[in-house]
């Protein structure tokens, strides 16, 4: 039996591993993801052309604050590898560093297919494999499915599983519906191909260096968000979040574009996709030959995935946008703990982000210290 299984590869699951194997050595952790490590991120990454990370340089997989400063020193990425005042990481840089931070991890590549509570454990069913047994489970899956308009069930969307920007000819006439840092990071990577793209969305671009507020990155507005009843965090929640908005490079690189002409910007609300193209409340159309959402992933899990079953067998709480009502060890269920965006209401707006599984990690490495070991030296 382990005494921890990390249910997800990616940056946030890979974290936690490594803050838990740090803690407790003597214990039997490990990561189930029927993909390689960190698959599932670059994958997307990948198909919306991101080059440099919004998070700051201090905000990283590894164990001290200056670790990525010292691994780029250490191998050779130099200062083209930072960006801003913020030192922000390039892809390649955190990548290679979350590489060496998180090794060493046992990986257990399946997928798991349910979560059931047992006597003083969890039983996980997984794929083509025989049921695991854990003491402890950490969901780490990562965003739930692509956010799809009412209106775009025929569109692409950037995170489907099989996505990929580089189809079509070189002259096709694209639409990218949607105005935050991914649909502006399409637009541009799509138009470095030839392809003739409008840059579709339902405001004008807004610059912010992230996602949020960047006080919540520290006591500063995590402590009083701490002392909120949980009731009144989701609010918080909300007037913290900047979504929508893009970083400054992307911002001053897509507005360049458009100032070239390289790519035509609509702004408008889609109401209707044919074979043409788009339609907009206002009555003007948009030719498109393909149309790609760029519409961010839905807010709570769907009923027939891994969480949305788990949710709903455990009867587990959450508030209107599917953050989950969580202690403060990021339990949901006796041994069953929940990191990423849905852990929001305990760890704050930036619970999904890098930031996040830096808040997350120590955390659960603590009652892994506390545990001292294998749970089983303690029946």
């Amino acid at each position: 039996m382990l005494d921890w299984l990390i249910v997800g590869g990616g940056p946030q699951g890979r974290h936690v591993g490594a803050c838990l194997r740090r803690a407790a050595p003597a214990a039997a952790i490990a990561v189930l993801d029927d993909r390689p490590a960190l698959a599932a991120w670059r994958r997307r990454a990948d198909a919306c052309g991101m080059r440099f990370l919004r998070s700051s340089g201090a905000h990283h997989l590894g164990r001290r604050a200056d670790a990525l400063r010292r691994f780029a020193a250490d191998h050779g990425f130099d200062d083209s590898h930072h960006l801003g005042y913020y030192r922000r990481p390039s892809r390649a840089l955190f990548e290679a560093h979350a590489e060496q931070a998180t090794a060493g991890l046992d990986h257990i590549a399946t997928r798991a297919q349910a979560i059931e509570p047992a006597a003083g454990h969890w039983r996980i069913a997984a794929a083509d494999e025989p049921p695991l047994r854990a003491r402890r489970v950490v969901l780490a899956l990562g965003p739930n499915a692509p956010d799809r308009p009412a209106w775009g069930g025929a569109a692409e969307h950037v995170f489907d599983a099989g996505f990929r920007a580089d189809t079509g000819p070189a002259g096709a006439r694209v639409a990218v519906v949607g105005g935050g840092i991914t649909g502006a990071q399409l637009a541009l990577s799509l138009a470095a191909t030839g392809r003739d793209v409008c840059w579709v969305t339902r405001s004008a671009p807004r610059a912010a260096d992230f996602d949020s507020d960047p006080c919540y990155a520290g006591a500063k507005c995590l402590a009083p968000f701490a002392r909120l009843p949980i009731a009144d965090r989701s609010a918080a929640l909300a007037a913290a979040r900047l979504p929508g908005t893009l970083p400054p490079d992307v911002m001053a690189r897509i507005t360049a574009a458009l100032a070239a002409g390289e790519i035509a910007w609509r702004r408008g609300e889609v109401t209707a996709q044919d074979d043409a193209g788009l339609r907009l409340a206002d009555g003007r159309r948009i030719d498109a030959d393909r149309v790609i959402l760029a519409t961010g992933f839905e807010p709570r899990p769907r009923a027939n995935s891994l969480p949305g079953a788990t949710i709903a067998r455990l009867g587990l709480s959450s508030d209107a946008t599917g953050h989950l009502h969580l202690d403060d060890t990021l339990e949901a269920a006796p041994g069953l703990h929940v990191v990423g965006r849905p852990a929001s209401l305990q760890l704050g707006p930036m619970a999904g982000n890098i930031r996040g599984a830096r808040l997350a990690g120590p955390r659960l490495a603590a009652i892994a210290a506390a545990e001292d070991g294998p749970l089983a030296r303690r029946a």
